[in-house]
């Protein structure tokens, strides 16, 4: 009876967790509406979206979680450089939203399940699968159709690729740290790598200007973005992994482009409009990044 009761209860943790789950991915999908209200370039945006992320982050493991932010100068350095490419990798996705759309912007992130089918076997020394060549295909299409269909925002799309590449180089070598020590650590680690490239990237850009002029609502959506939706979202997320499979988190991150373009179009149809090729082409590559990811679990399932 005992054993019922608590095979029950895992079930209803596992459905409230992937609720919850959909729930933060929602709210990653407003970041990019968040940074097109705000009226900063890439740089100061994303520098005081990780400085809010940081503070917030530095609360919770000092009141929260009260665990030692003590770990080797190696580790540390490690962490530190993996910050910076997400920090560049923000500066990168906030800079194609400026220049083009926050459809364009989200899309092309999508390409970082192809850069991930290219650096895992490299990282992780192992073979190229069949099935990840079949999804770069298919992505490199998708890519080519929009960038034809939509090329007077070439520059946002070179720009959204180099950023899903950092994305996609984060991810892989996260993985690799991930074992490393408490994921509330290795997160602050990560984000004041970030916060130091950033202060390079204020220095010779000259945008502390920007900073001391900033408007009050800019400032209250920088809260907004730094806390609601970067810090929260990341603690959240780590805690929902007690219930809930990494395909689960994967197959439900895949829907945040979604997210962006719907609400995006929502709020500022005449500029976010884009053609039926780039929905399409769009729909082809998410679908196509769920059927791999689908495929990589059940082949882990077989082969255990």
């Amino acid at each position: 009876m005992d054993y019922y009761i608590c095979r029950h209860f895992r079930k209803i943790m596992r459905f409230s967790a992937t609720v919850k789950l959909q729930l933060i991915v929602f709210l990653w999908g407003f970041t990019g509406v968040i940074g097109k209200l705000i009226n900063l370039n890439a740089v100061p945006l994303v520098w005081g979206r990780i400085l809010i992320a940081e503070l917030f982050i530095f609360i919770y493991i000092c009141f929260y979680t009260k665990e030692s932010l003590l770990i080797s100068k190696r580790l540390m350095l490690q962490l530190l450089g993996t910050g910076t490419i997400i920090g560049t990798h923000w500066i990168l996705f906030y800079g194609a939203i400026k220049i083009s759309n926050i459809s364009i912007a989200t899309a092309t992130l999508s390409t970082g399940t192809l850069f991930a089918a290219f650096l895992e076997p490299i990282i992780f020394r192992r073979k190229l699968k069949i099935t990840e060549i079949l999804l770069s295909i298919i992505i490199i299409i998708c890519i080519g159709l929009i960038f034809k269909t939509e090329v007077k925002y070439w520059k946002g799309i070179i720009m959204g690729i180099t950023c899903a590449f950092l994305s996609a180089l984060f991810s892989v070598i996260n993985g690799y740290m991930s074992n490393k020590g408490a994921s509330s650590v290795i997160t602050f680690y990560e984000l004041l790598g970030g916060f130091v490239i950033l202060n390079f990237f204020m220095f010779f850009e000259k945008n502390w200007m920007a900073i001391a002029n900033i408007e009050r609502i800019d400032i209250l959506w920088i809260l907004v973005l730094g806390s609601l939706l970067t810090s929260f979202p990341m603690i959240a997320t780590m805690n929902l992994m007690k219930y809930i499979t990494p395909f689960t988190v994967m197959l439900s991150v895949n829907m945040e482009p979604i997210y962006s373009i719907l609400i995006a179009f929502i709020i500022w149809k005449d500029t976010e409009a884009m053609s039926s090729v780039f929905y399409i082409s769009t729909t082809v590559m998410i679908i196509a990044i769920c059927i791999n990811g689908y495929l990589k679990t059940k082949n882990k399932k077989l082969s255990i």
